[in-house]
C-alpha cells in the first residue's frame, strides 16, 4: 500500500506511529515537504519531495529506506550571488525507541553500525522533520556558485566574475609581513 501526503496546515507535522507500519513494509510519498522558516541557511525553489519505505522490525525498531529530492537556493560564499543546488540523495536509517537506561547519563562506546541508528523518545516518526534534517545534511561545506568563482573585490566590491576591478589595489600591510621578511632572509 502506498500512502501519499500532500501539503497540510502550518505547524502540523506528518506523524507515523510504529503500530501503523507493516512488517512487510509501508511506502510513503511526500509530495511537498515545507521549506524551513525564512532567514535560514537556504530556501527551496519548490517544495522538496521524498519517497520512503518503512519496515517494522520489532515493536521498538523501524528501518527507513528512501530518497529525497529538492532544489535548494544557496548564497555563494565568495560572490554572494544566489544559485541553485540540486539534492538527490538516498536516505537509510534505523529508527529505534531504546529502553529507559539509554537516556541516562553514562559513558557509551559506539560502533560504526550505531551511527545509522536514530533514537526516538516515543514510537512515532515525524517524516517531514526527518527529511528536512537531511536537507541540512546535504548542504555543501563551502558554498560556491561555480568551481572557479573569483568572488568580489575587497576594495571596491565589484563582482570579479562579471567585470574587472578598476580600483588600484594597494596591498594591505599584513600583521604577518614581518614573518614573510624573515622567511626571505
Amino acid at each position: 500500500m502506498i500512502y501519499r501526503f500532500a501539503p497540510y496546515g502550518a505547524g502540523e507535522t506528518l506523524k507515523v506511529r510504529f503500530s501503523e507500519i507493516s512488517s512487510s513494509g509501508s511506502r510513503y510519498e511526500l509530495s511537498e515537504i515545507p521549506a524551513p522558516e525564512t532567514g535560514g541557511d537556504f530556501s527551496l525553489r519548490a517544495p522538496a519531495q521524498a519517497t520512503c519505505v518503512l519496515t517494522r522490525k520489532s515493536a521498538t525498531r523501524v528501518v527507513l529506506q528512501g530518497r529525497l529530492q529538492a532544489e535548494m537556493i544557496l548564497v555563494c560564499d565568495r560572490c554572494t550571488v544566489e544559485y541553485c543546488f540540486p539534492v538527490d540523495r538516498e536516505v537509510q536509517l534505523i529508527l529505534e525507541v531504546p529502553d529507559a537506561s539509554h537516556w541516562q547519563l553514562r559513558e557509551i562506546e559506539y560502533s560504526r553500525d550505531d551511527l545509522d541508528i536514530v533514537p526516538l523518545r516515543e514510537p512515532v516518526i515525524h517524516l517531514d522533520d526527518l527529511f528536512r534534517q537531511h536537507l541540512y545534511l546535504a548542504l555543501p561545506v563551502k558554498r560556491l556558485c561555480r568551481t572557479g568563482c573569483r568572488g568580489i573585490c575587497p576594495c571596491c566590491g565589484v563582482d570579479l566574475n562579471i567585470e574587472t576591478c578598476r580600483c588600484t589595489q594597494v596591498p594591505v600591510s599584513s600583521p604577518f609581513a614581518v614573518l614573510a621578511a624573515l622567511k626571505k632572509k
